[in-house]
């Protein structure tokens, strides 16, 4: 794999894919939202070049004036992701429509493998490692769209003489993470002392650092086997609160959470844990930084 397309650019998973392209000498020709305001995170290298298209834009996107006949396109780029947006039927259908878009320029672009990020959500509630053999009866609009995304662009691929492979991403966390998200707000709070009021935190969750996700989607683009669907996490299950006290011992040990303030939603996710044999397996990947390592990088680089 000498060189990749990409949407998705300036996202968590996205800045972590590049990341790993600079090390291995990999091209990647970045899809980017004209004047987006996270131009300054790409990385300034000769091996990245950004090119001018937004998710609206992959359908009327002109062959770009570079060689890309033999690439691999990683479409990790998916609008509408937050609270309100993802609680949207009509925001998250869009998004079905980008991923076949994206398709059917890797097509127009002479690319010959697709790759496209899934999520956990495609599953709904499960008690058991996840596969890529395992039943998916997704239950939010978000999960629903990632689920249809991925049947559709495998249709479509096969249509078109490409490979695909689909990777269902569980929870990550890194320095590029979203301030929102749980890792960062509690990080802020431990800091702060404020108080966080939390569910019991008892459920089983499944954590992978950004560079790992990264490095995993290298090798799947490598030697990932056409027409698979990863799930991709660490592999190991524990209580969200584990991963929460190793924070707070970090951070500030007196810090006390209020642990049990929230009720548990009857949709609510109780187990996720990434069953990533076969992932390593066919590709030789596996995650190489612990949650008590990745968490100190980014508590570092939390203000």
């Amino acid at each position: 794999m000498k060189a990749i397309v990409l949407t998705g650019t300036t996202s968590m998973v996205g800045m972590a894919l590049i990341k790993q392209c600079i090390q291995n000498n990999i091209m990647v020709f970045a899809l980017v939202r004209p004047n987006s305001n996270k131009l300054d995170l790409i990385p300034k290298s000769n091996l990245i070049k950004v090119l001018d298209c937004d998710l609206e834009g992959l359908s009327i996107c002109k062959k770009f004036d570079v060689p890309l006949k033999g690439c691999t396109f990683y479409h990790i780029g998916w609008c509408d992701n937050d609270r309100k947006g993802r609680e949207s039927c009509d925001k998250q259908l869009k998004n079905v429509r980008y991923t076949l878009d994206a398709v059917h320029l890797a097509q127009k672009l002479g690319c010959t493998s697709f790759i496209g990020i899934g999520s956990q959500e495609e599953y709904g509630l499960v008690s058991k490692p996840l596969t890529g053999l395992t039943f998916c009866c997704p239950i939010t609009p978000t999960g629903i769209a990632k689920y249809a995304a991925g049947i559709f662009s495998k249709i479509e691929c096969k249509n078109k003489n490409i490979e695909h492979i689909w990777v269902r991403l569980l929870s990550t966390y890194g320095v590029n993470d979203h301030d929102d998200r749980l890792i960062k707000t509690f990080i802020k709070r431990c800091k702060s002392n404020i108080v966080m009021k939390l569910s019991s935190c008892s459920h089983i969750w499944d954590y992978l650092f950004e560079d790992d996700v990264g490095k995993a989607l290298i090798k799947i683009g490598q030697k990932g086997h056409a027409g698979k669907v990863y799930p991709l996490g660490s592999g190991v299950g524990r209580p969200l609160k584990d991963y929460l006290e190793i924070i707070k011992d970090k951070i500030n040990p007196n810090y006390e959470p209020e642990y049990g303030e929230k009720l548990y939603g009857d949709d609510s996710i109780r187990y996720l844990c990434a069953d990533i044999a076969e992932l390593t397996a066919d590709t030789g990947w596996k995650p190489e930084i612990s949650f008590e390592k990745g968490i100190e990088k980014v508590i570092a680089s939390s203000k």
